[in-house]
């Protein structure tokens, strides 16, 4: 691996492969060296496998997958933590990689001689370290523990301690591996605020982490790995439609990097378009999905958006609309199911659902070739910005997928008149406001609640 790269890219990945050799008994091992390679003992594990992309400098990128696809090897090969058995890694910066817990650290050193020791792996002098030393300690905030052995640290202080370093010695790179999911949820609101304050500084940063939203709101783009190789590397959005096209799916379907297309009719268990989503030949409907799948049993034809029983793309917030889903029943749906849709931000952000199932509406029995018009009716609770609808069809009731589509439509939401609301909701309130003397003189005794209302 070299740290010299000659574009302005922070990393670049080149047909990256690591393999594990898996011994099925341990005196396997011990005959393998014996035979000095002339006879296999073991089987050959791929843990990740023709891996290539690259990361611009000052862009943050999300890694996703389910477990085991290879997430964690691939960056400790890019952290320089574990060597690969094919391809190539540039790295060019300094490195900073918060890992799997307590990397890096020795659990017999106190946190300050392990803050030493980290600054030090870092390419930082005992004298640059001491300037930083105050303000990773306050950062940290675990008081007195500072100058305790970290074996006795929780997994909340190891985390607490290892980020205040990486993030304090401003490195040009930044990995995290979901060591921040350990961490209660205040210092992880400000682990949060920390890296994008980095990545607004030009900080590249290159991050693990199971939760959608974390990814969403921190990364420009995502990397998707599945059976350790790379399945689409793009725009978060694009990126977590196709995870979750393959979490939701058949558990034992393999992704691979260049699906073969798929034939026009021909029934799919990931039911993606036949033709590019670019092609004019394609409807309006099909060219908005980014990803769509299910048995076929039943697909949607489109997706509406009405306000007064007109077409429209543009709604005012507090105005009430409906979300006219058409649902054909390909092959007869006979078995009760369910739809529903979810409301996202264009980033892909899940904000609110509606769904048949909790809202006690049952669907009718449908012979094949039969269309149904869903109509999802709701006050528009949001503020202004852009904003995108997801559809589900289960048969029978909370099974399988029959079709999933996502970003079927997208929407804009406007203020009315000149109202400013910096949020994504916009919730109706009444604001009151009482001289103390007068508050406490208020009855303070219970009211029942009638039935049917709500309380706040």
């Amino acid at each position: 691996m070299s740290s010299d790269h000659p574009n302005d890219l922070a990393i670049s990945v080149r047909a990256l492969g690591k393999c594990y050799h898996l011994y099925a008994r341990p005196q396997d091992r011990l005959k393998q060296t014996l035979f000095r390679g002339r006879r296999q003992f073991y089987r050959e594990f791929w843990a990740l496998r023709n891996v290539t992309f690259d990361v611009p400098r000052g862009q943050a990128i999300g890694i996703i997958g389910r477990n085991g696809s290879g997430k964690s090897t691939l960056l400790q090969i890019i952290a320089q933590t574990l060597a690969p058995t094919e391809g190539q890694v540039r790295v060019c910066g300094k490195l900073g990689a918060l890992l799997e817990l307590g990397s890096g650290f020795n659990p017999e050193f106190t946190g300050r001689e392990n803050v030493y020791m980290q600054g030090a792996l870092m390419g930082l002098s005992p004298a640059q370290v001491q300037r930083l030393f105050d303000q990773i300690a306050d950062y940290a905030d675990i008081g007195q523990f500072i100058d305790q052995p970290v074996k006795t640290y929780s997994s909340g202080m190891f985390v607490r301690l290892a980020f205040a370093v990486h993030v304090q010695v401003r490195p040009d790179i930044l990995i995290v591996d979901e060591a921040l999911s350990v961490g209660d949820q205040f210092f992880q609101a400000k682990c949060i605020a920390t890296i994008r304050n980095l990545i607004a500084t030009g900080c590249t940063v290159l991050m693990v982490s199971h939760s959608a939203a974390t990814i969403k709101s921190l990364c420009s783009r995502a990397i998707l790995l599945d059976h350790g190789q790379l399945v689409i590397h793009g725009p978060c959005d694009e990126v977590m439609d196709r995870y979750m096209s393959i979490a939701l799916s058949d558990p034992q379907q393999t992704a691979t990097a260049d699906p073969p297309p798929s034939q026009p009719n021909a029934p799919s268990p990931l039911a993606k378009p036949s033709v590019p989503t670019h092609s004019l030949l394609l409807p309006p409907f099909v060219k908005r999905l980014t990803e769509r799948f299910g048995s076929g049993q039943a697909k949607f034809q489109d997706c509406l958006l009405l306000h007064n029983d007109r077409e429209t793309t543009i709604l005012q917030s507090g105005q009430t609309c409906r979300i006219r889903a058409i649902l054909r029943s390909e092959l007869g749906c006979e078995l009760p199911g369910e739809a529903g849709i979810v409301v996202s931000t264009i980033e892909g952000i899940e904000l609110f659902a509606i769904n048949t199932l909790f809202s006690n509406v049952h669907l009718p029995s449908l012979p094949p070739n039969t269309d149904l018009a869903i109509d999802f009716c709701f006050r528009v609770p949001l503020a202004s910005g852009k904003y995108r609808v997801d559809l589900g069809y289960r048969i029978p009731v909370q099974g399988p997928y029959a079709d999933k589509a996502f970003n079927a439509t997208i929407f804009e939401v406007v203020n009315p008149g000149s109202r400013i609301i910096p949020f994504l909701f916009d919730v109706p309130a009444s604001i009151e406001i009482r001289s103390l003397p007068d508050l406490v003189r208020l009855d303070t005794a219970p009211v029942p609640i009638a039935a049917g209302e709500d309380s706040l």
